[in-house]
């Protein structure tokens, strides 16, 4: 199984194009060398998974002073 890392449309019976989004994953028979090859796909154990969002740090927000009406 291959990731896909670049879009691009492909064929896989010559006749139906299919529009291949990052992240699709398939098997793409005779043709997996020449997309490894032009940077198309990855091997799926290759592909590193993003880290997600960074954390926001934690911030104190001190009270406001109280003012006294006249």
């Amino acid at each position: 199984m291959h990731r896909v890392v670049r879009p691009f449309a492909y064929s896989a019976d010559g006749l139906t194009l299919v529009d291949l989004n990052v992240g699709d994953e398939r098997d793409f028979g005779d043709l997996t060398s020449g997309l490894l090859k032009e940077g198309y796909i990855d091997p799926v154990s290759a592909v590193a998974e993003p880290a997600g969002e960074p954390l926001a740090e934690a911030v104190k927000i001190e009270p406001r002073a109280v003012r006294k009406r006249k």
